[in-house]
């Protein structure tokens, strides 16, 4: 019989996990204007916290909500294997938010304020234009729709009866993708650079579903987790001398691959923090409606900087935010009405 301590990271990640969504979120709109604020070339206070956020917390709140994410669709698809329903709660959970605010967030775009005409918002509106030329403001959507239409070949691997095949297999698609992705650069940069954001992402997300197979069936997961920490302590240590010397063996690839396990040192820590804490109902609440603020923040992050409400500015990314919470909590509210209405027979 396993002890409380060897399962406690499995269970404390599985029952923070809406708190999680909620800091994730958080930490990607603080990130966001990190973002804007060294775009602007900004000096004093709003620079030293810029640099200090991007040193401490960066963008890894990406990786954690994918991680989530991963983990959370292998818990859906363990409980209910059939495809047919397992696809219609994923894309009833994605696509009327994306419909509302993505719709009216490219045709305000592109067609009131850019007048860049139909064809431009049928690229920008489909992600196709993500695809092909790096438009970026919801790549997470055009990454995570294909995540889904897949993801029942990665949960047949990650479950198969052999754990350590299992794991062995999980762990070498996870090296593909990284090799992958360094190879798409080598092979054609101009493709990589459109769509790197995205690619790099992939492993997180597929740890989250091994994590979900360990968490599901009430396994340890700490040395997965050791492992991870070493993997982000090592590729820290790399970044560190890419930014003394800017040739020192793969320069930026030290980076970006380090940003994908230095994440869960955070994952980790904030796992640690709010289990200590019993949770958090605020981070509760708002990690149930991550998505709609997601789609939300972006959305509307981009039309106020379309329209000369400069998001770099603390006053108007709080009234960014503001509204983002707003739109975001309604639409969700709306959402869960509509999804839990009997349905006609």
């Amino acid at each position: 019989m396993k002890s409380e301590k060897t399962q406690r990271i499995t269970t404390n990640i599985s029952n923070v996990r809406s708190e999680l969504f909620g800091f994730s979120i958080i930490s990607i709109i603080l990130f966001h204007y990190c973002e804007d604020v060294q775009d602007a070339g900004f000096g004093g206070a709003a620079a030293v916290f810029a640099r200090g956020y991007n040193l401490l917390l960066g963008s890894s709140g990406v990786e954690i909500f994918l991680f989530l994410s991963g983990m959370g669709l292998f818990y859906s698809m363990s409980r209910n294997p059939r495809l047919s329903d397992f696809y219609r709660k994923r894309l009833s959970r994605v696509l009327p938010a994306y419909l509302i605010f993505g719709g009216a967030g490219f045709a305000v775009l592109d067609l009131l304020l850019r007048q860049t005409g139909w064809l431009r918002f049928s690229a920008d509106f489909s992600m196709i234009s993500f695809w092909t030329e790096g438009v970026r403001l919801v790549w997470y959507i055009a990454l995570i729709l294909p995540l889904y239409l897949l993801f029942p070949l990665l949960y047949r691997l990650i479950s198969l009866p052999d754990k350590r095949l299992a794991g062995a297999l999980t762990a070498a698609l996870i090296a593909a993708v990284i090799a992958g992705c360094l190879l798409l650069h080598f092979f054609s940069p101009a493709v990589y650079d459109n769509i790197e954001i995205a690619l790099w992402r992939v492993a997180p997300f597929i740890i989250g579903a091994w994590y979900g197979r360990k968490a599901r069936s009430g396994e340890s997961f700490t040395a997965e987790a050791v492992l991870l920490c070493i993997l982000a302590a090592c590729f820290a240590a790399l970044s560190f001398a890419t930014r003394v010397r800017a040739d020192f063996l793969w320069g930026v690839f030290s980076l970006r691959i380090g940003a994908v396990f230095y994440p869960f040192i955070v994952l980790f820590a904030a796992t640690a923090v709010l289990t200590r804490c019993g949770g958090s109902r605020f981070l509760r609440s708002v990690g149930a409606a991550s998505l709609e603020l997601y789609l939300s923040h972006v959305i509307l992050r981009a039309v106020m900087n379309q329209i000369g409400l400069k998001t770099c500015y603390p006053h108007f990314y709080l009234l960014c935010i503001a509204f983002s919470a707003a739109l975001s909590f309604a639409v969700h509210k709306l959402q869960n009405i509509y999804l839990k209405r009997p349905k006609a027979n």
